[in-house]
């Protein structure tokens, strides 16, 4: 079985060190997601892991909970766990994220709540209509009805589509039009997906008036540039832009990122504070006991982890200036905390962990606007560090219907349990809808290119001594067929660069 001596002479102080904690045919568990008996997980214990090893692990379908890292059996579990990313330099905000953020800033900026703002808006006197004169009406209909084409001849500023598209540079949407007018196929699918909301909009508007022949190189479009300039994405505000609050506003709301592992001063400073709203949330929106809440309960889910700041393999000109690891972004209302972000900072993005806030605050949507708090910070991390630049939203589970939220926030993708590659994720919904678990990569020869199989390579700590495998058999042989299994499920879950850096504790 194994024909080569594992090198153990030199073995890094930095190496991470983990215990398996899983059989190879777990008891199925109670699920969190649906409430039954079915969830399969397997799981490792690390006391220490570094950065770019849990961002290996990310990449794979795991996730973490203070030091143990767990990831699901996808075609045994009841629920499926499917890692979810958002590219945050291509987020597109929708209208209901809009509004939110519109929301929160109409509260900041002039203390008005939203059913105030609805009493305010309904207590306005309308000016008296002019509906009871039929003339006018008639005029508004006729008004309405005017051709575009006569219209824009009146005031003699006609403007061929052709002239037109050859002066505007070469953004996406005029990309678009140039193949619409001189292709009949449909658009390649990589240049729709760059387009914002409105820009297809817009090209759906012109593919209208193709197919009824009413557009060519030389319509006049005159009455179409201004829809076209409303909808360009420099005019269009930012997501940084859109959470910017007023110089002097009626409220203060600050945001600060503090480590939480290992704990800051800071942290440790408002830890009590900040486990009081824990507490209240976990009460309120969750209906937990006040017992199981406990600032012990709360350390170890949120605070604690074995997940290191430093990492020796990446070099100091790529790590920002928060640094990596585990932080807390509290949120200081008028001088007091109200709400937490507990997310991971790693090498290709902020992975999100979780999020609590005072329940009275509720109709700000804070879920929401977290959410949106968390890619703006993606953002700003990735022009340091341009690798930086995913976010991570922990599973997107198809089968709990008030977790499919998740992939609101696009675009987002949706990680193959068999490949490990990232896939749309409206490409993978239909697949979800027909099956709980599902391959996404729509290649059949395709496979996990970092898979290990051969398990010679894994370092084994017995007794404080590094050894292999194969000095493992010829030590305890009964020892050593009794957990092969769990060895080679281990391999080929974490893959063949986890597998290989790591030690496994046997002792």
């Amino acid at each position: 079985m194994f024909s080569r001596r594992h090198d153990t002479s030199n073995v890094s102080s930095s190496t991470t060190s983990i215990q398996i904690a899983f059989e190879t045919d777990p008891t199925p568990h109670n699920c969190g997601y649906c409430n039954t008996d079915g969830s399969c997980t397997a799981g490792i214990v690390a006391s220490a892991i570094l950065v770019d090893d849990y961002q290996i692990l990310m990449d794979r379908g795991w996730r973490k909970c203070g030091t143990y890292y767990y990831k699901a059996l996808m075609n045994k579990t009841c629920c499926p766990l499917y890692t979810i990313r958002c590219d945050a330099n291509n987020f597109v905000l929708s209208r209901s994220q809009r509004r939110v953020i519109e929301t929160m800033n109409h509260f900041i900026n002039e203390n008005v709540k939203p059913n105030e703002k609805m009493e305010k808006v309904s207590a306005i006197k309308l000016p008296p209509t002019t509906n009871s004169d039929p003339s006018k009406i008639n005029k508004k209909k006729q008004n309405k009805s005017i051709p575009v084409q006569l219209k824009s001849s009146t005031f003699n500023k006609q403007v061929t589509l052709n002239d037109w598209i050859t002066k505007e540079s070469n953004t996406n949407a005029i990309q678009l039009i140039r193949h619409m007018l001189t292709n009949d196929t449909p658009p390649p699918d990589d240049l729709l997906k760059r387009l914002r909301s409105r820009q297809k909009r817009w090209y759906k508007k012109l593919l209208k008036l193709k197919t009824q022949n009413k557009l060519s190189k030389e319509t006049d479009i005159h009455l179409l540039i201004k829809r076209f300039n409303r909808m360009n994405s420099s005019l269009i505000p930012s997501l940084e832009e859109l959470l910017q609050f007023n110089d002097k506003p009626e409220n203060k709301l600050e945001f600060r990122l503090i480590r939480s592992y290992p704990p800051s001063d800071e942290f440790k400073n408002t830890l009590t504070e900040s486990h009081s709203i824990y507490e209240r949330y976990q009460m309120a929106i969750h209906g937990d006991s006040k017992s199981k809440c406990s600032l012990s309960q709360f350390k170890g889910f949120l605070c604690e982890s074995s997940l290191q700041k430093d990492c020796p393999r990446i070099s100091t000109s790529n790590v920002p200036s928060c640094g990596y690891g585990c932080f807390h972004l509290q949120y200081y209302l008028n001088g007091k905390i109200i709400a937490c972000n507990v997310l991971d900072i790693l090498p290709n993005g902020i992975s999100s962990v979780y999020f609590y806030y005072e329940p009275e605050l509720g109709f700000l949507k804070l879920g929401v606007y977290s959410a949106l708090k968390e890619i703006e910070l993606t953002r700003k991390l990735a022009r340091e560090i341009p690798d930086l630049k995913y976010y991570y939203l922990g599973f997107y589970v198809h089968t709990c219907v008030k977790m499919r939220y998740k992939g609101q926030y696009k675009p987002s993708f949706l990680l193959c349990p068999e490949t490990y590659t990232w896939h749309p994720i409206e490409k993978c919904i239909p697949l979800l809808n027909a099956h709980k678990y599902a391959r996404f990569e729509t290649d059949p020869t395709k496979v996990d290119q970092d898979e290990e199989t051969n398990i010679e390579q894994l370092k084994l700590r017995v007794h404080q001594q590094i050894i292999t495998p194969i000095q493992l058999q010829r030590l305890d042989e009964n020892y050593f067929f009794y957990i092969l299994d769990r060895f080679t499920m281990f391999a080929k879950f974490v893959g063949r660069i986890f597998a290989n850096r790591i030690i496994i504790d046997l002792t």
